[in-house]
């Protein structure tokens, strides 16, 4: 049994670094394997499948219900609406929008935790692990040691060709994971600061700044530092004088580093506050296009037919950078309710957890942040890896609480096992 139960473990380990996306290759990093990503998403599709045909417990969960919406449903009206205004086949617009199919990681992630049984904290281990492996991969490309790759070509949607010039040698690797494992980081060292938590907290802060180079996310990370230390302000000042003497230390080594960084801040804040720029413009093109089809959905072109959106509007368009506007020039009129079931339907879900470890803290964190800039997040269209995950979690541990706290209540009557808590 026991042998079982660790096999599982590994097998959750290894979704959960797979599904961190570090060694998949895309365009906004340059880094990874080519298609490794596809390969990925059909292990999730097939086992998702295995498992409507094996487990019985996935028609009685209304999260189900919500995976399948996000995960299914969405992509198939965009690629329906995009071969009705453009002509474009489905295959293709369902190839555009198979990242809406990471929701479905929510069931192998969920049948993996029902048997592995990883307590709150086992499970915070393993996510903070694969977030420093993510980190530790990026840095290897950020100073050269693994090349970037050059076997595939991005000569069509090189979008990050005038950035490159701001922000050189960026890799986005694992960003959500090591996000959610600064905040998890937080969460601990809020009652008690030690220098293994700081060292590791500035490690990650090193990684965004020089390698992520994500200016909202540096922003996020700032206002859910202060969020999570409002009632320990001597946390807060303890770890901020130790990082201070950290980094003057650092300084004092290499002073010719910081005044480079301080250069690039400026110009990083200058780029930012320095006038319309292609995201505007964007979102201008997609007001129009949606108003003059009478409010109905586009859908979502692929590059991979015809070149896309290049051939209809311009070389840069892309939904990916902008946010809610994308759902919008994707669903039009329909995109309020998209929004609703979305924001809504994961709310209910982590309300079913009520004891939320620092892991699940950081992610209900995360999911609040991504919510109140709904404008230019794309938690909902992106970020299906993430929440299929999330679901998972919240939903495993509010199960789990509910038998402790069904035994605790009722002590000599008989458990019936995972059927038993079907309402979630």
């Amino acid at each position: 049994m026991l042998r079982k139960v660790l096999a599982y473990k590994n097998l959750l380990i290894v979704l959960l670094l797979l599904n961190s996306g570090c060694f998949f290759l895309t365009d906004d990093k340059r880094a990874g394997i080519p298609y490794f990503r596809e390969m990925f998403l059909l292990l999730v599709v097939a086992s998702t499948v295995c498992l409507f045909v094996a487990w019985k417990w996935v028609y009685q969960s209304r999260t189900s219900l919500w995976i399948i919406f996000m995960g299914t449903m969405l992509p198939l009206m965009s690629a329906v609406l995009a071969n009705l205004n453009f002509g474009q086949p489905l295959a293709f617009g369902l190839f555009e929008e198979r990242r809406f199919l990471e929701y479905l990681v929510f069931f192998p992630v969920l049948f993996l935790l029902l048997m592995a049984q990883p307590t709150q904290e086992e499970l915070g281990r393993y996510f903070l692990y694969i977030a420093l492996f993510c980190a530790t991969f990026g840095f290897c490309y950020y100073l050269g040691i693994i090349p970037q790759n050059t076997v595939a070509s991005f000569t069509v949607d090189d979008w990050t060709q005038y950035e490159d010039l701001l922000r050189p040698d960026r890799y986005r690797i694992g960003s959500a994971f090591v996000s959610l494992a600064a905040f998890m980081v937080m969460y601990n060292m809020r009652d008690r600061v030690t220098l293994r938590g700081l060292l590791i907290l500035l490690y990650f802060v090193a990684y965004l700044w020089l390698v992520m180079q994500t200016r909202q996310t540096m922003l996020i990370w700032a206002f859910a530092g202060l969020w999570i230390f409002r009632k320990r302000i001597d946390s807060l000042m303890k770890m901020s004088v130790l990082g201070i003497l950290i980094l003057g230390v650092s300084w004092f080594l290499v002073p010719e580093f910081y005044i480079e960084q301080y250069e690039r801040f400026y110009a990083l804040l200058f780029e930012a506050t320095s006038g319309p720029g292609v995201r505007e413009r964007t979102v201008d093109t997609i007001i129009e296009a949606v108003s003059a089809n009478n409010y109905i959905g586009m859908g979502a072109l692929s590059l991979q037919w015809n070149g896309g959106f290049s051939r209809i509007y311009n070389s840069h368009f892309y939904l990916s950078d902008v946010g809610i506007f994308g759902v919008y020039y994707r669903y039009g009129f329909l995109m309020p309710v998209v929004v609703l079931i979305f924001y809504g339907g994961f709310i209910w879900i982590m309300r079913q957890c009520r004891d939320k470890g620092s892991l699940l803290a950081a992610m209900q964190l995360s999911f609040v942040f991504g919510m109140m800039n709904f404008m230019l997040s794309n938690a909902l269209t992106f970020a299906g890896d993430v929440y299929g995950m999330a679901a998972a979690f919240f939903i495993y541990y509010a199960k789990v609480q509910s038998a402790h706290s069904f035994h605790a209540e009722n002590p000599g009557q008989m458990s019936y096992g995972q059927l038993q808590y079907r309402h979630h």
